[in-house]
């Protein structure tokens, strides 16, 4: 993971991934979930400032692709609708 990502997301919000010891050797994919799943939507944006708002979306589309993920329904859902809107 990018120290940039890890400094500015991951160190302030460890609540989010309160499960994984060693924050600092999240992937970005990992990254991307913890926010999209349990973050709010200042935690989003910010994802999106920093990994780029496609680069969200196509993990976020890789992750749901995949017969388990560990996204909440409405979750799923929400995050459809607002990658749909980037057309």
């Amino acid at each position: 993971m990018d120290r940039e990502l890890y400094d500015q997301i991951v160190k302030d919000r460890p609540y989010l991934w309160w499960w994984v010891r060693n924050k600092e050797n999240l992937s970005l994919e990992s990254v991307v979930q913890g926010v999209l799943a349990n973050g709010d939507m200042d935690d989003v944006e910010r994802v999106f400032q920093l990994v780029g708002r496609k680069q969200v979306e196509k993990i976020f589309l890789q992750q749901i692709s995949r017969p388990r993920h560990n996204y909440r329904p409405q979750t799923v859902n929400f995050f459809r609708k607002v990658f749909a809107q980037d057309v």
